[in-house]
């Protein structure tokens, strides 16, 4: 996704089991652990600097939203945009066992926050729950589990084992435990829970990572009672300690938060693991491991929820008093408002933003403050949005995961590519595996600096999200700067884009797509800068230049390094990527509104030309179809791969020589990744070597076909078709994980041919495809005997072309 038609195939594994009895019958199917995560982006954790998030509490946002899994792809849907905020995600849900889908795990990954599942009982689930703690018992029904059980409740790791075995086949990083039922056997029941809890934990450290959470709901006591206490105290302390940290429910009153750190403050430091020294059986725990609840609609919470919880944050207090906060049903700011009259996306991503980040101009209107009945009178400022209680947290480290937006909020309204609009949808699109961050800086208004000697205030700016108008993917943002009117013409501004994390001695490369349209009465220049939040530079710029790309945008290239500290070594840095823009007025004394668009951003390492003495080709392509009743109805499979620079003759001939024959490649991860494949279709009506019809884009590949597996499904009522035989020829364009669009296309002259009258059907059999791979391979001999010696790579071609703006156009190749 996005795709365009009307069908689109769905993920093919369930995400969610309504009890462990489906679960079991599902597991029974499979044949030993699987891996069904390969087009989950994997998780890679934030780089963060100890000074940054030491006795600063953390955010949780758990996703009740609808009952979960409501996302359509063929119109615009909630979506969830503020991870530089967000530590960990709970996709929330009420069935047995919920699992997120693929992309809100990738959407998750990318920003660098956890996603969690969840593990829910709730009335009626009894037996359930004890067959959770006892594990599955062959030939015993559920209904006869309970009369199995002698005086002391038998406990194994059955379920903790496939419950860890699932979050690390599906990429998910834990689970909140959501235990809403009294336990019949109270106590005992309560104690083997609380154990088996510490299994699950330790199975996912294993098999998923020491990032791995187990999160438990504030709901049954040390007595088995359904009773929730609203804080950490005694009734729920095992519970707490045998888990990663504790969501306490949201009905808490205003001087709970406090209570909580008096109370922590006296547990016994071997409890918690807060001993001098490591403690060889107890994971550390801190008071940033409790979770104060608040219900963003309002139930029980302190402040009444929506935007008046600013107020129970006022008492949560994350980044003085060190609790952290878990954020129940965010989805609020869309539920409640869809219904509304003239309601639509733009309106929600304002009312949305209103509550995360503040208004852009005025102020926002707050429900009353009431006292429930035995609460400390309290007061309030006026609103203040949530993520002023929490740190800008940045993406993983660019080494570690190339930094990557086109500011998509997982929506649109069409598709570019490279500047071009190729699709237009009906009614919009979703797919949170497009998504990229949205800038955590420039909401709901860029902070400008001035980088010239003027004294007066810098200018004011705001930020809009652009449908109309993008480089690749479905949007850009506007930024509008409001210049007034002085006698001096000129100004130069510092723009924030985003918080990131960088690391000294390290060459990283920068590029900004933007565009700017021309006017009679001022000269812009932009270019790529690297700050702290005082505005102190931190970029040693080695190259930096501007290339025309189509449509009239510019990419701005710079290559730097991290100046290095005092200190020396490898030090992490934090600091804010963005654009520093030159701006001379031919008139200043009117005011002067200046609109660019921002359609790409990203930092990667700065890769030496010795390491990329390669083609990449493609190396395999054919379509495969679903039956010969349905012969356009199928899947496009295809492969790439790397082909290197011809060799030179070698010289080497003494056993002691220590040279090398080539360039040898970094025994780091080096193959080329990808974002996604941009998919299109051809119509030949006349059959093979007619004129082709128009290219139309088809699609992408999503969350089920990256990474490792590369496919796409194909449905005849989605492919374009005007008249004649149904003959297509498929074209797959590559987009690096970098954001550029590779050069030249990998396609492939469909061997299935269905006419107008659907009469005539050839089918591909194991001997034509044979002969298909045969002369891809045969083809890539000859041109591997026309190359020229000391070719450079086609990634490094694909960078030249876009350097020198001839990249807009790419060499088609099909095989037959």
């Amino acid at each position: 996704m996005p795709v365009a038609g009307t069908r689109t195939t769905r993920w093919p594994y369930p995400l969610y089991w309504d009890n462990l009895s489906a679960f079991d019958a599902w597991r029974a199917t499979v044949a030993g652990p699987i891996d069904h995560s390969e087009g989950v982006l994997k998780y890679v954790p934030r780089k963060l600097r100890p000074a940054d998030v030491a006795g600063k509490g953390k955010l949780l946002v758990s996703h009740d939203f609808k009952g979960g899994y409501v996302e359509d792809p063929f119109s615009k849907s909630y979506t969830f945009n503020w991870w530089s905020s967000t530590d960990s995600f709970n996709y929330f849900s009420h069935h047995r066992i919920t699992i997120p889908p693929p992309e809100w795990i990738t959407a998750a990954h990318r920003a660098g926050s956890t996603m969690l599942g969840t593990i829910i009982f709730e009335g009626g689930s009894e037996i359930d729950m004890l067959r959770m703690i006892m594990g599955r018992v062959p030939g015993v029904n559920s209904a006869e589990i309970e009369t199995q059980a002698n005086t002391t409740l038998p406990l194994t790791p059955y379920y903790a084992e496939l419950f860890a075995d699932i979050a690390k086949e599906r990429g998910f990083d834990g689970y909140l435990l959501n235990i809403e039922i009294g336990l019949g056997r109270g106590a005992e029941q309560a104690r083997a829970l609380a154990a088996w809890i510490t299994i699950l934990q330790s199975e996912l450290v294993k098999k998923v990572g020491p990032h791995a959470q187990t999160i438990w709901y504030d709901s049954v006591t040390i007595r088995g009672e359904l009773w929730w206490q609203d804080r950490l105290n005694s009734a729920n302390l095992p519970f707490f300690l045998n888990s990663s940290g504790i969501f306490t429910n949201y009905w808490w009153y205003n001087d709970a938060p406090q209570k909580q750190i008096a109370y922590y403050s006296r547990i016994d430091p071997n409890l918690t693991g807060a001993t001098q020294d490591e403690h060889p059986q107890v994971v550390r725990h801190s008071i940033q491991d409790i979770y104060v609840g608040i219900d963003v609609w309002g139930r029980g919470s302190h402040g009444g929820g929506g935007f008046g919880a600013y107020r129970a944050l006022d008492h949560i207090a994350p980044m003085t008093l060190g609790l952290s906060c878990a954020f129940f049903a965010q989805g609020w700011t869309w539920e409640t408002e869809e219904n509304n009259p003239g309601w639509n996306w733009d309106a929600f991503w304002d009312y949305d933003s209103r509550l995360w980040v503040g208004p852009a101009s005025g102020s926002v209107t707050v429900p009353p403050l009431v006292i429930k009945g035995g609460e400390t009178p309290c007061t309030h400022g006026p609103f203040t949005p949530v993520s002023s209680y929490f740190p800008h947290l940045p993406p993983p480290e660019p080494y570690d995961l190339p930094f990557y937006t086109n500011f998509s909020p997982g929506i649109g309204d069409s598709w570019f590519v490279q500047g071009s609009k190729v699709w237009q949808s009906a009614k919009g699109w979703t797919d949170m595996d497009k998504q990229t961050l949205v800038g955590d800086l420039i909401w709901p208004r860029p902070k400008i600096s001035r980088l010239d000697n003027r004294t007066d205030a810098a200018p004011i700016a705001i930020t809009k999200m652009n449908m109309a108008d993008a480089w690749n993917g479905g949007n850009s943002v506007r930024i509008t700067i409001s210049i007034p009117g002085s006698n001096n013409g000129y100004h130069a501004l510092w723009v924030p884009i985003q918080t990131l994390n960088l690391t000294s001695r390290r060459r990283y490369e920068a590029t900004a797509v933007y565009k700017i349209a021309s006017n009679s009465n001022y000269e812009t220049e932009f270019t790529i800068g690297l700050r702290t939040s005082a505005n102190a530079d931190l970029m040693k710029i080695i190259t930096s230049s501007t290339i025309t790309l189509a449509s009239g945008w510019k990419r701005a290239v710079v290559q730097f390094e991290i100046s290095t500290p005092a200190a020396g070594g490898l030090v992490l840095t934090q600091g804010q990527i963005g654009l520093i823009i030159a701006i001379v007025l031919k008139n200043p004394t009117p005011a002067v509104e200046l609109p660019f668009l921002l359609g790409q951003l990203s930092v990667y390492p700065s890769i030496p030309d010795s390491y990329k003495e390669y083609d990449l080709i493609q190396h395999w392509i054919f379509f495969e179809a679903e039956s010969t009743a349905t012969p356009l109805n199928g899947t496009l499979n295809w492969e790439v791969a790397v082909a290197f620079d011809p060799v030179a003759p070698i010289t080497i001939s003494d056993p002691e020589d220590t040279r090398v024959p080539w360039n040898l490649q970094p025994t780091r991860p080096w193959f080329p990744k990808f974002l996604y494949f941009n998919v299109y279709a051809q119509q030949l009506p006349g059959g093979a070597g007619s004129t082709p019809g128009p290219l139309t884009w088809i699609g992408t590949s999503t969350y089920m076909n990256v990474g490792d597996k590369k496919t796409f499904p194909i449905y005849q009522e989605n492919l374009p078709y005007t008249s004649g035989q149904r003959r297509y020829e498929f074209k797959v364009q590559a987009v690096l994980e970098t954001g550029e669009v590779y050069s030249e296309w990998l396609s492939f002259m469909s061997a299935l041919a269905v006419d107008s009258g659907a009469a005539s059907i050839e089918e591909v059999t194991e001997d034509s495809a044979s002969s298909v791979l045969a002369e891809v391979a045969s083809n890539q001999e000859a041109l591997g005997e026309n190359r020229k010696p000391k070719r450079r790579s086609s990634v490094t071609s694909m960078m030249n072309k876009l350097r020198v703006g001839k990249g807009d156009k790419a060499e088609t190749a099909s095989t037959k």
